[in-house]
């Protein structure tokens, strides 16, 4: 549909105007579906007023949950606005547990020279070698250091690390980030190919960069298999991603 096809499936009410594209921008960028038009209505109007009609409220989901829908329909009222409801299919629908979001300190910036660099001048500043309790000390100036140099971030234990992370992949997501910085100031249609383009590059550097980093990890296990022994045994625990040393692996 007009370049928004798995956004837009084609049965609403009325022409598109600006609102309208910017709306079906938004869930493109971010992987939504406008689920009023996946469904066959004689009634689409959503809103009412002075002899005017309108369709204006929609029910966005995630691309991958539509097929959790089994209606979406419009109820009128006594308002100008009508109620949009939307059914959804128990008989398909899992139960999904919450896991706790946990802190993190994004480590893997150490990689970076720069970090890294920063990062020694700090424990040379927090750490002392006179100290009675050495190893306390040692521990908080670590800690303290890395926190001050990387950062933390919250997330949940169940997703995967930013294992393949590198120099390459920093560049062009600052890049994609940019690009896209730049669209929504001035959304032409050449700011929105740049853009496509840098999103698309992204995701071919990323890849390649996730090939490469397991292909060195696949290496390390055939050097000794038994260490993928130990690593299922602590991903299954753990649920974070392991290396082929078998140590947890984190951001």
């Amino acid at each position: 549909m007009d370049g928004f096809d798995g956004v837009h499936d084609g049965y609403c009410f009325g022409e598109r105007n600006v609102e309208g594209r910017m709306l079906l921008e938004f869930c493109d960028e971010i992987d939504l579906c406008v689920a009023n038009t996946w469904f066959k209505k004689k009634r689409k109007v959503t809103f009412s007023a002075g002899g005017n009609q309108s369709e204006i409220d929609f029910v966005l989901v995630d691309k991958n949950s539509r097929k959790f829908l089994r209606d979406v329909k419009v109820i009128l009222g006594e308002l100008q606005h009508s109620l949009v409801v939307a059914d959804i299919d128990e008989k398909k629908l899992r139960k999904v547990v919450r896991r706790e979001a946990v802190e993190r300190r994004m480590v893997w910036k150490l990689r970076e020279e720069e970090a890294r660099a920063k990062f020694e001048e700090k424990v040379e500043e927090l750490v002392s070698v006179d100290t009675p309790d050495m190893w306390s000390c040692f521990k908080e100036g670590v800690l303290k250091a890395c926190e001050e140099v990387c950062g933390k971030k919250k997330g949940r234990r169940d997703r995967g690390d930013t294992w393949w992370w590198n120099e390459e992949v920093k560049e062009v997501i600052g890049k994609k980030k940019e690009a896209y910085t730049i669209w929504c100031k001035d959304r032409s249609e050449g700011n929105k190919a740049s853009y496509k383009s840098m999103k698309n590059r992204a995701k071919k550097v990323v890849a390649e960069a996730m090939r490469k980093e397991a292909e060195e990890e696949l290496s390390k296990i055939s050097e000794n298999p038994n260490t993928v022994f130990r690593m299922v045994k602590t991903m299954r625990k753990e649920g974070r991603d392991v290396d082929a040393c078998g140590e947890v692996m984190v951001d």
